[in-house]
């Protein structure tokens, strides 16, 4: 009786949650603590990220949210006022060139395209969608000949607003390949929770399970591999600070 309790439980917090569906084909659930008309903040385990609402498809709630107070036209933001991303947010981001174990080593250089706007608390775009993002490869290790696994860690480091080139910190994304076995490994397509095995170690299936989305991971001729124009999510570790 206790056990089926706790799962009626589960299942009522799931189908509780509010769900945002974006037009690039991401799905996230969380509770929507607050929206207007040009902006949704949607609350995800603690972590708050606002989001356009021209990048979003559709806005399931779950349990009916009261529309926000009316209130006066806010005066104009200050100028020298710095615009900040917390940490936590969560960045859509789509790889522009095939990245893989056999061809690129520790410390190679790649470029990614943001998918989906980058939103201060206050509902100001400070990182507009279609910003070239850089990261690097953390580690990059090919099977060997008939035995071994390929792995491939990356993160985000740096982006372009303004001009201006701006260090960013973000998780890392570990991608393993199947373990070798003389023979090449099928393309595999992990979705919703199955990508969070490949996402912060031992901590992934409750990453995946948050991103709701996949990533398809190349594994042919030994090698792990994310081909291009994949939308992949990366997390901030530490705020972005645009002046």
């Amino acid at each position: 009786m206790f056990k089926k309790s706790l799962l009626l439980i589960f299942l009522w917090t799931l189908s509780s949650a509010d769900t945002i569906s974006f037009k690039n084909g991401a799905l996230i659930k969380g509770n929507i603590t607050a929206q207007n008309t040009q902006t949704v903040t949607i609350d995800i385990e603690g972590q708050k990220t606002t989001y356009l609402k021209s990048d979003i498809d559709n806005i399931d709630l779950a349990v009916k949210v009261s529309p926000p107070p009316a209130v006066s036209t806010p005066p104009p933001a200050v100028k020298s006022t710095p615009l900040v991303i917390e940490a936590g947010s969560v960045m859509h981001v789509v790889n522009t060139t095939q990245i893989d174990s056999q061809h690129h080593k520790q410390g190679h250089q790649f470029k990614m395209k943001l998918e989906t706007s980058l939103i201060s608390s206050d509902g100001r775009v400070v990182v507009p969608k279609g910003t070239a993002i850089y990261g690097v490869v953390v580690l990059s290790q090919q099977a060997g000949r008939l035995v071994g696994k390929s792995e491939m860690i990356i993160s985000l480091n740096a982006m372009t607003v303004n001009g201006k080139r701006i260090a960013i910190k973000t998780n890392n994304i570990n991608l393993l390949a199947a373990q070798s076995q003389g023979r090449d490994t099928a393309r595999k397509t992990l979705r919703g929770a199955a990508i969070g095995g490949l996402i912060n170690g031992s901590d992934g299936a409750k990453d995946g399970a948050k991103v709701g989305m996949g990533v398809s991971v190349l594994t042919r001729g030994k090698s792990t591999a994310i081909p291009a124009g994949k939308l992949l999510n990366f997390t901030l570790i530490s705020k972005i600070v645009v002046k």
